[in-house]
């Protein structure tokens, strides 16, 4: 069977230095996102990493990856070809589609059917566009059912079993058919890094690229950025080193640990 791997490249606005923040707040511009080396989601990251569990369950899987974008997305095609996706493909387009997520669904579906994909895992959404809808409208073009919140993919004889949580129940679904998997990652999937030999090996890697030009689609443009901080609130406990300490077991710890 054939796994396939569907991918956004986004910007890593981690690497911008404090100072770059400071000047985006006081002149109400941001540095260019087109300036910036792209990175794999973690959404997408784990569902990588979760088809390269199942492959090593069963070696006779096949992991194909796509996305949709510039020549900056050529490194994380080239990372999966080093961790054993067989088949990379760009849909090579300059066009932001970050706010045309039925053209991209569209685009998805069309490599599905063309690799013959039994089986397509991507994240819940983008860290820009956030719509979350590509997975649900690849799901309706493709006539397949669609799982969201998916957090691990076990082999189940010539099937699957999913396992999705959320925080109020985690469930499981024995996979028998073609479906669509949208991978939300917690911080409980890492994808794994290969080696110096695989590395070498996959800069001469084959990577399909498929011309996209979007038909109609806005010229839409970074105007600025601001970053989102999330503070976490604490507590300070007053007194000695031991006061302190017997005032955390007491009053903290000691329930959570019964």
């Amino acid at each position: 069977m054939n796994i396939l791997l569907a991918f956004k490249a986004e910007p890593d606005l981690s690497m911008l230095a404090e100072a770059d923040w400071q000047a985006a707040a006081q002149k109400s511009i941001g540095p260019d996102p087109a300036l910036m080396r792209v990175t794999m989601g973690t959404d997408e990251q784990g569902a990588a990493e979760l088809m390269l569990l199942a492959k090593e369950a069963n070696p006779a899987l096949n992991l194909h990856a796509v996305t949709l974008g510039d020549e900056r997305a050529l490194p994380a095609l080239r990372h999966l070809a080093a961790l054993g996706f067989a088949r990379q493909t760009l849909l090579h387009s300059h066009a932001d589609t970050r706010f045309h997520p039925a053209y991209i669904a569209e685009l998805l579906a069309a490599q599905v059917r063309a690799q013959n994909a039994g089986l397509v895992l991507l994240g819940s959404q983008s860290s820009e566009g956030q719509n979350g809808q590509t997975g649900w409208l690849l799901a309706e073009m493709l006539g397949w059912p669609c799982l969201s919140q998916v957090n691990a993919l076990h082999v189940d004889g010539e099937g699957f079993l999913v396992q999705s949580e959320n925080p109020q129940r985690r469930s499981q679904w024995r996979v028998q058919q073609p479906v669509v998997l949208r991978v939300q990652n917690r911080g409980q999937l890492a994808l794994r890094v290969p080696g110096m030999r695989a590395r070498l090996a996959s800069a001469k890697a084959e990577v399909t690229r498929i011309p996209c030009n979007p038909p109609g689609a806005d010229v839409v443009s970074c105007m600025s950025l601001e970053r989102h901080l999330v503070r976490r609130c604490g507590i300070i406990l007053d007194g000695t080193i031991e006061q302190a300490a017997q005032r955390l077991w007491r009053e903290h710890l000691a329930q959570r640990m019964k």
